[in-house]
């Protein structure tokens, strides 16, 4: 499945204002550098990733499930001060509720993609972008 193909189905599945929600943080996430790729699986999905080995911050399917990652690489524990950050980003943000919280790897939102304001998952992209920038390539 290819990006507009998930933007499709996420229209057919949850209307306009889902599709609306992949577009607005499909452009923000590119803005911030992001690498976004359409994901496999049965429901398929957007795929947030950031820098040269695509650190994963946020993933959302067409059925509107976000989610949220504190443990950007799947093979090796996060740094505690960045999981940490993340976490405590995620406890303070009335917004962005966790199924559970805190998270160790990643977290599944209570609300669909388009239930949740736009400042609050643009806002995660910025934080996690700027927290992986931070502990895997400050100098």
């Amino acid at each position: 499945m290819d990006k507009l193909s998930v933007i499709q189905l996420a229209q057919e599945k949850g209307g306009r204002p889902r599709r609306d929600a992949l577009e607005s943080l499909l452009v923000r996430a590119r803005d911030l550098g992001c690498l976004v790729d359409a994901g496999g699986g049965r429901v398929g999905g957007i795929n947030f990733r950031f820098g040269s080995i695509g650190y994963a911050i946020m993933d959302i399917s067409t059925e509107g499930d976000v989610k949220l990652y504190v443990q950007p690489h799947p093979n090796k524990t996060a740094p505690e001060a960045l999981s940490s950050r993340l976490n405590q980003f995620l406890g303070e943000h009335a917004h962005l509720k966790l199924k559970s919280h805190p998270i160790n790897c990643h977290g599944l939102l209570k609300e669909k993609v388009e239930d949740v304001p736009m400042e609050a998952l643009v806002e995660f992209l910025e934080t996690a972008v700027q927290a992986i920038r931070e502990t895997y390539y400050a100098q």
